[in-house]
């Protein structure tokens, strides 16, 4: 067996990046950034008000005293106000987002004030900046704000939009083709004898997704080696890489590997990883593209994708960070497995306890077959060969979802001796 970061480096090693192109920031949404982002005009550009109030010069004014001042204008957002004043004795109505006339030194907001005919009453004396964004408060002309590998979420999207830009130099979105092998996988909503649904390439076409990258649905392939190398010739002539799922595991009917090998002329390297679940995993190339054959069992194909594909999806991306977090948290009930050469992934809810720390919950369902487990938990308990941890011990967990859980909320977990 092969040691897990072993694995993951060797992947890793024989990823390229995609070419760099020129995307409309229309359509960019999850992809990354292939250089840094320069302002060229600051922002905001020019001084507005924070609120809905009155622009004032606070200049001459008395500290006891609440001014009452006259109303001579009011400023909407949108428009220009430079060439405006305002007297110590005066005030401008003016609304979130307006530019600040110059001779303003304060905005008032309105629940500050009362109004009386063509005057306003100002009830709480200001600070002179008060309600006042400077220009530049945010980003200030040749700041770099976001360099290579940063990838253009929702908030990146609006800020690189607020610098005027209308194209970004991004990596390739990559297109990942998934097929699922074995003739026992069926579509159809009624299952014949000895058939199954196929779980597997619906989730990982969404674990693709979520990357950013474009998931090419190339369905289901018989256990016939004709249908597979027609298959996986297509996938490698359209696609930047191909996941495969079952008949990687000692035992399989050895298609699949047969075929992998011809086209690959024998550069796909069957791996033994020393972990539980997803112990198998193969990975090479065909034609130079990335090929990665997971193990069928369900909960095993989404580890070893969470694991070794992932990674390598963001890699050709060029995102700047690869990995989840690796987190400590309390062990809320005893693990105990035998001795066994592997480090056992545990899958587990991540929670917090009463005083803000991290617990981990580990899940009923353990099974490789057992998908539910997976699909409750956020995290895996990395459990080292032959653990014997108490409820209350530490553990480091691999947190493959958002925290947010209560462990209070969980039913008791029954003690892992696996």
């Amino acid at each position: 067996m092969r040691p897990l970061q072993e694995v993951i480096d060797h992947t890793l090693a024989n990823i390229p990046r995609l070419p760099e192109v020129q995307t409309p920031l229309a359509e960019a949404a999850g992809l990354y950034l292939a250089g840094s982002t320069v302002v060229q005009t600051p922002v905001p550009p020019f001084d507005n008000t924070a609120v809905d109030g009155f622009a004032v010069n606070t200049s001459g004014w008395q500290s006891d005293l609440k001014p009452l001042l006259r109303v001579t204008a009011t400023i909407p957002a949108g428009v220009d106000s430079s060439q405006l004043s305002i007297g110590s004795e005066e005030a401008i109505r003016i609304m979130t987002g307006a530019p600040i006339p110059p001779s303003a030194d304060a905005v008032v907001m309105v629940e500050d004030t009362s109004t009386e005919g063509d005057y306003v009453r100002i009830l709480k004396l200001p600070q002179i900046g008060d309600n006042i964004r400077r220009r530049g408060s945010d980003m200030e002309t040749g700041q770099h704000v976001f360099e290579t590998g940063v990838q253009i979420t929702p908030a990146v999207r609006g800020v690189l939009a607020s610098l005027g830009v209308k194209k970004v130099t991004t990596f390739r979105r990559p297109k990942i083709g998934i097929i699922s092998t074995g003739d026992e996988l069926s579509d159809s909503a009624i299952l014949a004898p000895g058939k199954i649904h196929d779980s597997n390439r619906p989730a990982l076409l969404d674990s693709v997704t979520a990357l950013g990258a474009t998931a090419v649905d190339l369905g289901n392939v018989g256990d016939d080696p004709d249908e597979i190398r027609r298959a996986f010739k297509h996938a490698v002539a359209t696609c930047d890489a191909l996941i495969t799922s079952g008949g990687v595991s000692v035992g399989d009917f050895d298609y699949t590997k047969a075929v992998l090998n011809e086209l690959s002329d024998n550069q796909i390297t069957w791996f033994q990883v020393a972990i539980k679940p997803a112990k198998p995993f193969a990975f090479g190339a065909i034609s130079d593209i990335p090929v990665f054959g997971l193990p069928g069992n369900p909960v095993s194909a989404l580890v070893s994708f969470e694991l070794f594909v992932r990674p390598s999806i963001l890699r050709m991306q060029g995102a700047s960070q690869l990995f989840r977090p690796t987190l400590s948290a309390i062990s809320t009930a005893a693990i105990h497995h035998e001795p066994d050469g592997k480090l056992h992934l545990l899958r587990a809810t991540i929670g917090s306890d009463r005083n803000g720390g991290l617990t981990a919950t580990p899940q009923n369902q353990q099974g490789s077959h057992m998908l539910t487990g997976l699909a409750r938990a956020n995290g895996l308990i990395l459990s080292p060969d032959g653990a014997r941890i108490g409820p209350g011990e530490r553990v480091d967990v691999l947190l493959i979802g958002n925290l947010g859980a209560d462990t209070f909320s969980v039913p008791a977990p029954v003690p892992t001796d696996k």
